[in-house]
C-alpha cells in the first residue's frame, strides 16, 4: 500500500512538472522568441539564433553595416542572411552583447510586432577597444507550430566602418 501511494505521489509530481514544462512552452509569447534571439546572439549560439526564425522571412537592410555604399537589395532571406553573417561575425569578435528593452509589442492572431531599443557592445579579435552601437528594431513574428518566430527585422543602426586590420 505504502509503495502504491509513493509511486501514484512520484507519477502526479512528474506529470505536474512536465504538464507545467509543456505549458510554460506553449505560452511563450513573441516578447519571449525576441529575447531567445538576441541572448542567442550574446552566447554566439548560430544554431540558437536559427531556431528563432522563420524558414522564408525577410531580414532588411536599410544601409550597408560596414561599407558606405547602399546595399545591393534591401531584403534578404532571414535564416539563409544569419546563417551566413553569425559565424563570421563570432569568429571576428572576443566579445559581442546584444541588450534589449522592449518598447512596445502587440499581437493579433497570429501576427505580432515587438520594438526594441537596442544596444549591442562589441570587441573585434586582437582589439580591447569596445564599440557600441545603439538603435532601434522591429521585429514581424508569426505564430507557427513551433510557437512565435520571427519572420521579418528591420533596424535604423547607422553604418559603420569596420577598422583595417
Amino acid at each position: 500500500m505504502k509503495t502504491s501511494l509513493t509511486l501514484r505521489i512520484l507519477t502526479a509530481t512528474i506529470a505536474l512538472m512536465l504538464g507545467s514544462t509543456l505549458a510554460s512552452a506553449a505560452s511563450a509569447g513573441p516578447e519571449d522568441t525576441v529575447k531567445a534571439y538576441n541572448a542567442a546572439f550574446s552566447a554566439k549560439d548560430k544554431d540558437a539564433v536559427v531556431a528563432t526564425l522563420a524558414e522564408g522571412g525577410a531580414q532588411f537592410t536599410l544601409r550597408s553595416q560596414h561599407e558606405e555604399a547602399p546595399p545591393e537589395s534591401l531584403q534578404s532571406e532571414i535564416s539563409a542572411y544569419w546563417s551566413l553573417i553569425a559565424p563570421v561575425l563570432f569568429a571576428s569578435t572576443s566579445s559581442y552583447q546584444r541588450e534589449i528593452e522592449i518598447t512596445d509589442a502587440k499581437a493579433s492572431g497570429d501576427i505580432a510586432t515587438v520594438w526594441t531599443n537596442s544596444k549591442i557592445s562589441s570587441t573585434r579579435l586582437g582589439s580591447d577597444e569596445v564599440s557600441v552601437n545603439e538603435f532601434t528594431e522591429i521585429y514581424l513574428l508569426i505564430r507557427t507550430a513551433d510557437g512565435w518566430k520571427i519572420a521579418a527585422i528591420a533596424d535604423n543602426r547607422k553604418a559603420t566602418k569596420l577598422a583595417e586590420d
